[in-house]
């Protein structure tokens, strides 16, 4: 009778940080793969309260690390230097696998040896209701000139083959709120980036969700951008993906000034606000026609 091979260990990464809420649910889909062997590492990222006594209820299959305060990137980079896996896989606090996520993916990696990353689509859900918001679906394959243009992988689904990783020198620890835009692009650079096409993950909207620096992560975005703006030389599709993904955003800065302008507005900081909207403007001008036509359509 033939021995049946052994499958290979994926090390799940998790950052956390004040996450006693949702991580529990996070761990627990991931126990509950139809793939085995899994490891999750739960990297403790400074919490002012150690998360150790709610992780270590899991037993010896999940690993709890903690580490001063350093962002997403150093706290990933910690899990997976630490890991033992074969496949490293990427999961946030509150989010969420569905069960046949992994034995969906795994197999991808043996069509070739120059897949680097296997994602896969995900569902953003509402935590209060359980109602599903919205699905991001990614093509079949995505080429580096596809992740320049702002066709991104979502994080919740990402598995990297750890050859792949160790070789691109991991996560950018400078690129806060970016680091995943950056490491596709690298990875993307060298290997190819295939998707299982099934919602196999699930993002979690609530309202105890840590907010976003709207102005850090502009500039965070554009250092992305720059850092890769010479990829190949003297390519016409680097140059039109690089156009597209800085007027994109802009486009997404401008919403978040055009809202910190209005919230200024509100609070009665006039100057503020008027600051804020003529930034917005600049950044975005189709939003002068917007206001233009609100006006006329107004008489």
């Amino acid at each position: 009778m033939a021995i049946p091979l052994q499958q290979p260990l994926v090390s799940v990464i998790m950052p956390a940080y004040n996450g006693q809420e949702y991580i529990g649910d996070a761990i627990e889909s991931i126990l509950a793969q139809t793939y085995a062997p899994v490891e999750v590492l739960v990297i403790d990222d400074g919490s002012p309260t150690s998360m150790k006594e709610v992780v270590s209820g899991y037993g010896p299959q999940v690993r709890y690390i903690r580490q001063e305060n350093g962002g997403t990137a150093a706290a990933r980079n910690t899990g997976w230097r630490a890991a033992s896996g074969e496949f490293i896989a990427l999961l946030d606090q509150d989010d969420l696998w569905l069960p046949q996520k992994l034995e969906r993916q795994i197999p991808r990696f043996a069509e070739d040896p120059q897949i680097g990353l296997v994602t896969a689509w995900m569902e953003v859900f509402d935590n209060d209701t359980g109602m599903e918001k919205d699905i991001f679906k990614t093509p079949a394959e995505m080429t580096v000139h596809d992740i320049l243009g702002f066709k991104l992988p979502p994080v919740q689904t990402m598995v990297f083959r750890r050859s792949a990783l160790e070789k691109i020198g991991g996560f950018d620890e400078s690129m806060r709120g970016t680091d995943d835009w950056d490491v596709n692009i690298r990875i993307a650079a060298e290997f190819r980036i295939v998707t299982v096409e099934e919602v196999l993950g699930r993002a979690r909207m609530h309202t105890g969700q840590q907010g976003k620096n709207g102005d850090q992560m502009y500039s965070n975005c554009m250092r992305v951008l720059d850092k890769h703006s010479r990829i190949h030389t003297n390519c016409s599709d680097c140059r039109k993906a690089l156009r597209k993904s800085r007027r994109l955003v802009r486009q997404y800065h401008s919403l978040f000034v055009k809202s910190r302008a209005r919230e200024a507005w509100d609070a009665g900081r006039y100057p503020a606000a008027f600051t804020s909207a003529a930034q917005a403007l600049w950044e975005n001008p189709p939003l002068i026609t917007q206001a233009l036509g609100r006006a006329l359509r107004g008489h």
